[in-house]
């Protein structure tokens, strides 16, 4: 008899969700990047597209990067890290406007919590305290602000971290 291999939260090189596919990082981190740094919180906190392209290409450990495409154009940027305190921890969700609004934030959060069923019980995020657009949308899908965080990102700036609980904790 075989014993069946555990499917590995995240490991799928891409994923489509109806309403966009997560896919790998091609040719076009560049221009990926550049749209990042003028969105906010990045573009106030005055990063240049340099440091996206160094932070998207950068290996790092448990860390899963996706350029997020709607009909085979980049239409924003993930990067989760998991494990991380009993779910995954997502580092960035960008959603260029054109992505906005359209349902695909939700398909990414709903995705989220399919990848780990059964393993963990949380998503988790930190959003900066004057983005009340983000904080808004955060709210819609079920995040709960857990308590600040001062001068992590930037000093005299606060940051919300955030938790979605997926289920109750799994013993």
């Amino acid at each position: 008899m075989t014993t069946p291999v555990p499917r590995a939260p995240f490991s799928a090189e891409t994923h489509d969700l109806g309403v966009c596919v997560l896919g790998p990082l091609g040719d076009d981190v560049e221009e990926i990047a550049g749209r990042i740094a003028t969105l906010d919180p990045w573009a106030s906190m005055g990063r240049p597209t340099s440091s996206f392209v160094a932070y998207m290409t950068r290996p790092m450990a448990a860390t899963f990067r996706y350029a997020v495409r709607l009909d085979g154009r980049p239409v924003g940027f993930l990067s989760l890290r998991y494990p991380f305190m009993r779910g995954p921890y997502v580092e960035v969700l960008a959603l260029f406007e054109e992505a906005q609004r359209r349902g695909i934030g939700r398909a990414i959060v709903e995705w989220m919590g399919r990848e780990v069923e059964g393993e963990a019980t949380n998503i988790w995020l930190c959003v900066t305290d004057w983005n009340a657009p983000a904080r808004a949308a955060y709210a819609a899908l079920g995040f709960v602000e857990v308590g600040p965080i001062p001068d992590i990102a930037i000093l005299g700036q606060t940051e919300f971290f955030l938790r979605k609980a997926l289920g109750p904790p799994l013993l």
